[in-house]
């Protein structure tokens, strides 16, 4: 935790040689085996795993550990209009192992915040006009003891959390494919920075390769 009372994020995904982190239709498989219990191994690291209503709307995981023991951990949802289903796999499974909160905007619809209340989700209120507040969303999870989150986002969210400098480490597997595709989903989206020097540069402190895959560890280096 810093000095801005946040939690420590963590960003981790598997991509294409050309930055892809799922083809045209949605195809997310890009992880073998190895790479599969590194995530989980990850998992079990850190106090939350945060990712967008797109990836459950898309793909329903359970955002579960597997492979190593745990205590469980939240299950983050950024979801500025409580768009996920409430029989996602994110809030039917083993809710006590791992709680759900979903982060949305004070407009959110008070019908469909008390159907996810009288399921155990706890809802947090950051942002308005339709868009989360990633730093009033993080200053609110930080107060609940969450110190550490392992983003697991789609382009979009990724995208809220760089524009704002909040990525403190990046844990990436490049995956030996080049899909391409205009609409196929890259790593980080969004409006994008105008210049180079806005943006904020990580320093690599881990490189390693296995079986065509390559594993790239950052870190953002705070002055």
């Amino acid at each position: 935790m810093n000095a801005l009372r946040r939690p420590y994020i963590i960003l981790s995904a598997a991509m294409t040689i050309d930055g892809k982190i799922a083809s045209k239709v949605g195809d997310p498989e890009l992880s073998d085996e190895e790479d599969w219990k590194e995530v989980h191994k990850l998992r079990s690291q850190v106090d939350a795993i945060m990712v967008g209503k797109g990836t459950i709307l898309k793909d329903d995981p359970k955002l579960h550990i597997k492979y190593y023991d745990h205590d469980g951990y939240y299950r983050i949802v950024a979801d500025s209009k409580l768009s996920i289903p409430l029989n996602a796999k994110v809030i039917d499974f083993q809710p006590r192992l791992y709680p759900t909160i979903i982060i949305t905007t004070k407009e959110a619809p008070p019908e469909k915040i008390k159907l996810f209340s009288d399921k155990k989700v706890k809802i947090i209120h950051a942002g308005t006009e339709g868009e989360v507040d990633i730093l009033e969303a993080l200053t609110g999870l930080n107060k609940l003891g969450i110190n550490r989150i392992l983003l697991e986002g789609g382009g979009t969210l990724n995208w809220s959390f760089i524009k704002e400098d909040l990525i403190d480490e990046m844990r990436l597997t490049l995956a030996p494919w080049m899909i391409g595709g205009k609409h196929a989903t890259s790593l980080v989206e969004g409006a994008g920075f105008e210049k180079m020097s806005q943006a904020p540069r990580f320093t690599l402190i881990k490189l390693e390769d296995r079986n065509n895959y390559v594993l790239l560890h950052y870190k953002r280096i705070r002055k």
